[in-house]
């Protein structure tokens, strides 16, 4: 979470009590983040859904909680940019059955239209159901009771899929069946329309390692009238630190400078002059280095990436029999989506 700069963090299947998320939050990491958990109420060591708040990034002073369905649904409404709020909410959709699924979104429906809720801005984690056939690997078409009652759900918050939104040729999955016969994207960020318009670098990715069996979903979210912010100035990479090269030039160009440090000073020649010129070398000795060696991992990596889309559009991996609707019965990690807030607090949701 501080490695990639997320701002909120939205996490499913936390299998997290009251008790140790207190614990969590009393530790040293209690000073950076600060943890909204809702535990699944008959056996908290199984399901749950929380937010997360990372306090380095992110306004966590004044955040209003609505536990709406334990160990199901959690919504915040977060301080955003001087006046606004960002409202974001967390679910965790049974795996159980279709039919489970299906009543949890009319049940979320319901709750809407009965209670004085607030309306989220953002909607993230595992819905434990593909809207089209194209969501799944193989292709197949989930209950049509269940999507039919996801869709009523967005339609009435007014969200959409905004990773799909983006991108909606592209075949990308988030969660692989146990028996690694299928894949699914079930994980998802849904936004309404109007922070639509302010998201940007959507992804689906493997940042969280082996902590999860599923792929995050990320976004950035730039506040409304937010001023642009680059990236900054440049520094070498630290990894050079490590390249024998690198540091043998740094090394010569540093005793060569020490050798006019004797030297009568000028208005064109003296210490100050030398000393930027003697940057300006190592600095743009250091990007050449960088480039070379980013360029072969990244060249590896595009690679890796062009075999995995060949797998998923090109039919090259071997069809399996359709498996059951419920892709993650037997799953027993966390999933999680994340979305950034960016501008003047930060820079990225999972």
């Amino acid at each position: 979470m501080f490695d990639e700069k997320i701002g909120v963090m939205a996490v499913g299947e936390t299998h997290l009590s009251a008790e140790q998320a207190v614990e969590i939050q009393e530790s040293h990491l209690g000073r950076r983040m600060d943890i909204y958990n809702s535990p699944f109420p008959d056996d908290p060591s199984t399901k749950g859904v929380a937010l997360v708040l990372n306090r380095e990034l992110t306004n966590t002073k004044g955040v209003k909680i609505h536990y709406i369905k334990p160990g199901r649904a959690i919504l915040a409404v977060i301080p955003w940019h001087g006046t606004l709020t960002m409202t974001a909410l967390a679910i965790y959709a049974p795996a159980e059955s279709m039919e489970e699924n299906q009543a949890f979104w009319e049940e979320l429906c319901n709750l809407w239209m009965t209670l004085d809720l607030p309306v989220p801005d953002w909607i993230g984690g595992d819905t434990n159901l593909g809207e089209e056939p194209m969501d799944r690997l193989p292709h197949r078409s989930d209950a049509s009771g269940a999507v039919a009652a996801f869709t009523k759900f967005k339609r009435m918050l007014e969200v959409k899929d905004g990773w799909r939104t983006v991108n909606p040729d592209t075949k990308a999955y988030t969660y692989a069946s146990t028996n690694g016969k299928s894949l699914s994207r079930i994980d998802k960020i849904l936004v309404s329309p109007t922070l639509m318009r302010n998201c940007r670098n959507w992804s689906i990715d493997d940042v969280s390692g082996k902590l999860t069996d599923h792929r995050m979903v990320s976004v950035v979210i730039r506040a409304p009238g937010a001023p642009f912010i680059g990236e900054g100035r440049y520094t070498i990479p630290l990894f050079l630190l490590k390249d024998t090269e690198f540091m043998k030039f740094v090394v010569e160009k540093g005793e060569n400078l020490e050798e006019f440090l004797t030297e009568d000073r000028s208005d064109s020649t003296n210490i100050q002059t030398r000393f930027k010129a003697f940057k300006d070398e190592i600095r743009d000795f250091g990007r050449k280095r960088a480039k070379e060696a980013i360029g072969a991992l990244e060249k590896k990596k595009r690679k890796l990436q062009d075999q995995r889309k060949d797998i998923l559009e090109n039919g090259l991996r071997r069809e399996a029999p359709d498996t059951p609707d419920n892709d993650e019965s037997t799953a027993d990690y966390p999933s999680s989506e994340r979305s950034t807030e960016s501008g003047s607090e930060t820079a990225k949701t999972d």
